[in-house]
């Protein structure tokens, strides 16, 4: 069984992936772009609008590479 310290460690280094892996693929300001452009447009179905949101981002991140 895991002490409670080698938990809290492990948990530690999990949260710092977690922050590096966001950082490095700048999902913060994509999310909050997603959101800016929610509450700007307010869809009726918010859903498909973030969906159709990721698919023309995903489509323009294609053109690139």
């Amino acid at each position: 069984m895991e002490s409670g310290s080698t938990a809290a460690s492990e948990e530690a280094r999990s949260l710092r992936e977690c922050e590096l892996y966001v950082q490095k693929h700048n999902i913060q300001a994509l999310l909050k772009d997603s959101i800016v452009q929610l509450c700007t447009a307010r869809p009726e179905r918010p859903m498909a609008f973030l969906r159709e949101y990721f698919e023309r981002l995903e489509k323009e991140e294609a053109k690139q590479i």
